[in-house]
């Protein structure tokens, strides 16, 4: 039909194959294909002259429409190709994204301002498919076969206290000191009253009395300023705490094991502009130094 189209608009086989990039002989024959196919003759064919017959005028004139409209289609798609916009849809745990989600999607919105973003925070881990997420930020030790998976930086847990405790308590010197001080637990985490910690090649793991839990990072700094226990918390979470004073490292020559966390989307064949320009912007945003001094 597009061949016909394009016979009718230019007058000539000649004319139609150049403006398609065919030869005259394949316009020639599409051009008979669709007449057999009609059951009627849409040209007359003279060795001087082409002409419409009146069923081919008709048929040329809904030809010209649908062919402008298979134009605009194709225009759409890339204008939808070239423009980010449209909308995602994000999941990520609770403080992580308190932190840094904010930040990385009001910039991003500002480089694409066409963009519109929905954002779950939780610590629930939500099924992407199922819950038409386009990505997650996830600390996980296995990935799902279906999901892919990008790590944008260490989560690096440190284990904090208040001054007054440490006042009044003593500084810890060894890991095993801790198991003397009243702890926090994150009771997200089944093993979370077993801290590990090593350095160099040495390993020791602590037991410890755990009289308050709660599985909210931003409750459990609140108890820890208040002096109820000590608590291990990501290094991005109370780095302002640090600093001012709030609370205090505990063990600095020890570590404990840290945690990637991944940007994470499903398997896509044909991931959408959007999604593509977006998973770029992330892993770029992530790379800045301000946010790999939070997680390495």
């Amino acid at each position: 039909m597009l061949c016909f189209a394009a016979v009718a608009e230019r007058g000539s086989f000649t004319a139609a194959a150049a403006a398609l990039g065919y030869s005259k002989a394949h316009v020639s024959r599409q051009v008979a294909e669709l007449e057999r196919t009609l059951g009627a003759e849409l040209l007359i064919r003279t060795t001087r002259r082409l002409s419409l017959t009146p069923l081919g005028h008709r048929y040329a004139e809904q030809a010209a429409r649908l062919r402008g409209a298979y134009d605009d289609a194709e225009q759409l798609i890339a204008a939808e190709r070239s423009e980010v916009r449209g909308r995602l849809r994000i999941t990520s745990a609770t403080t992580f994204g308190e932190v840094f989600l904010v930040d990385l999607i009001a910039d991003f919105q500002a480089a694409h301002p066409q963009v519109e973003v929905e954002v779950d925070l939780s610590i629930l881990t939500r099924d992407l498919l199922d819950g038409h997420y386009d990505f997650a930020f996830r600390i996980t030790r296995t990935m799902e076969e279906r999901l892919v998976a990008r790590a944008v930086g260490l989560i690096r847990e440190i284990p904090v206290a208040a001054p007054a405790l440490l006042a009044e308590r003593g500084v810890p010197r060894r890991p095993a000191d801790l198991a003397g001080l009243p702890a926090l637990r994150n009771n997200h985490f089944r093993d979370d009253a077993e801290w590990v910690f090593v350095r160099g090649g040495d390993s020791e793991t602590v037991r410890l009395r755990t009289p308050l839990a709660v599985n909210n990072f931003n409750a459990i700094q609140h108890a820890a300023e208040r002096g109820l226990g000590i608590a291990r918390l990501p290094q991005y979470h109370v780095h302002d705490a640090l600093r001012e004073g709030r609370l205090q490292r505990l063990l600095p020559d020890w570590e404990i094991a840290q945690l990637p966390m991944y940007l994470v989307h499903p398997q896509r064949r044909h991931p959408t502009r959007l999604q593509t320009v977006f998973r770029a912007f992330a892993v770029a945003w992530f790379d800045a130094p301000e946010r790999q001094a939070l997680l390495r």
